[in-house]
């Protein structure tokens, strides 16, 4: 069980890993709108009129939705999981060993 139960951990880590990438990008190839433009059109000359324009059309933009803050979570999840068993593992290894010197 000694060594079953890190390698396990280590398995739900990547898993996490794996399934927050998924989810991420799952995410990612839905197509969402985030405006597109006012119910009537304004009037040429209006003291009222605006425009709104926004640069960020390129691969590596995200319009971040909440499959994409769950992807993430995951990911995260996963890193932390596996980094607590590869601390854990060598905190086992590098350590005083039972009954040796501490000097």
């Amino acid at each position: 069980m000694r060594r079953a139960l890190p390698a396990l951990l280590a398995a739900l880590g990547g898993v996490l890993v794996g399934s927050g990438i998924t989810v991420f990008w799952l995410a990612n190839t839905w197509r969402w709108t985030a405006y597109d433009g006012s119910y009537a059109p304004a009037e040429p000359g209006s003291a009222y009129e605006s425009r709104l324009t926004l640069g960020f059309d390129g691969p590596w933009t995200v319009l971040w939705t909440g499959g994409h803050l769950a992807g993430a979570l995951l990911v995260v999840a996963g890193l932390l999981v596996l980094a607590a068993t590869g601390g854990w593992w060598l905190g086992r290894r590098g350590g005083l060993r039972r009954g040796s010197p501490a000097g």
